[in-house]
């Protein structure tokens, strides 16, 4: 009789004349090496997955099936894991680094064009989580291409872009769109050197005209020149060709142009100041450690929802040096458009709205724009004023 483990075999003893029983060695089942084998570690071959049947209106499979995919490279823990080449059902290529089955570290991408299915280079750089992350160049559909800084599959940070009308604009990007400081080269050879937010021109910025050789400097906002001066502008020595003079400007006739430029400007700022305040990244507004210290005091001083209502708002900018009556209380809150004008003093806000109240706060009180200023809070805790 066979045993579940163990074989037996008949053997002679010598001289004895008998049966004797010799154990064999156990050995796995087929089904679980063929398993071990499946589970997918290191280098492998390519692996094909099969396209799926194509479904008639009937419910019954037509015979067509959809395109399938393969994948050539390392794996661990059964996923895609190290180098390896993806092809996709689409017709989509991916080369380069995997992290547990997601594009993740140093790769390319390509998709295909046209009734050839040609490949053509869609991006190339850094990936995190199967997102675009880090430096890279992406060649969009319509021919632009973006180089730059990625973060969770949108430009973020320093980075350049050229349009499909031969546009070029270089400078910061935030969440895909054009925020902080940057210089718009335009096809026509105008030119825009200042500040955006959210894709927009927004804040202090000069706007030099190549037809009519006339510069702009001054304040934009929501992407229209708003107040600031304009002038004749000056030859460049190292530029061949020289500017135009289409026309000359009169002379100022004003008893005080500094007083009403300034007044000008100012009212820009005091006009847009919510908004920007409202827009504005906070890592903008503020540097790292200055929201880490405004944290702090945010936490200790907020109620227990982790909301900070009137009178949480009063301690928080007496701890930054600002005496806060509950009249100025109400008109800063109306200022950086918590509240409606006229409406009861009835707000809670969260940690980040107090970040753009504060920006508010000190905007009024150093008479520089949110979105721009380059001051800091550092006198502000410098004797310990958020320390407790």
């Amino acid at each position: 009789m066979f045993s579940e483990d163990y074989g037996d075999t008949l053997s002679v003893g010598p001289g004895a004349g008998r049966n004797h029983r010799t154990l064999r060695p156990k050995t796995e089942p087929l089904w679980r090496s063929h398993d071990a084998k499946a589970q997918k570690a290191g280098q492998r071959g390519t692996i094909y997955w099969v396209g799926r049947s194509i479904m008639g209106e009937d419910g019954m499979a037509t015979g067509a099936k959809t395109k399938g995919a393969s994948y050539h490279g390392e794996w661990g823990n059964n996923k895609k894991h190290g180098y390896g080449v993806q092809m996709f059902p689409s017709g989509e290529k991916y080369e380069g680094q995997w992290g547990n089955g997601l594009r993740h570290g140093e790769g390319t991408f390509w998709a295909p064009v046209g009734k050839s299915q040609k490949l053509r280079k869609v991006y190339v750089g850094g990936w995190r989580d199967d997102k675009r992350h880090g430096r890279g160049t992406c060649f969009f559909k319509n021919g632009e291409f973006f180089q730059g800084s990625w973060d969770q599959g949108k430009m973020h940070g320093q980075g350049t872009l050229r349009y499909a009308n031969g546009d070029l604009y270089v400078g910061e990007w935030y969440e895909g769109l054009r925020s902080g400081k940057g210089t718009l080269n335009k096809a026509n050879g105008d030119c825009y050197e200042g500040y955006w937010l959210n894709d927009k021109r927004e804040g202090s910025g000069s706007f030099f005209y190549s037809e009519s050789g006339k510069v702009f400097v001054g304040e934009w906002a929501n992407d229209l020149p708003k107040a600031g001066i304009y002038t004749q502008a000056s030859a460049n020595p190292e530029q061949a060709s020289g500017v135009p003079t289409t026309s000359v400007l009169p002379a100022i006739r004003l008893a005080l142009p500094t007083e009403v430029l300034e007044g000008g400007l100012s009212a820009v700022r005091n006009a847009r100041k919510a908004a920007r305040a409202r827009a504005t990244p906070v890592t903008r507004l503020f540097s790292e450690e200055e929201i880490i210290a405004l944290r702090d005091a945010f936490q200790q001083a907020c109620r227990p929802d982790g909301l900070a209502g009137p009178l949480e708002l009063q301690a928080l900018c007496s701890q930054l040096g600002s005496e806060m009556h509950i009249e100025r209380l109400h008109e800063l809150l109306v200022s950086a458009g918590y509240l409606p004008e006229g409406a009861a003093l009835d707000v809670s806000l969260n940690f980040e709205d107090f970040l753009r109240l504060v920006a508010v706060l000190l905007d009024e009180e150093a008479g520089s724009e949110p979105s721009l200023r380059e001051d800091s809070l550092e006198g502000y805790w410098d004797d310990g004023a958020l320390d407790g």
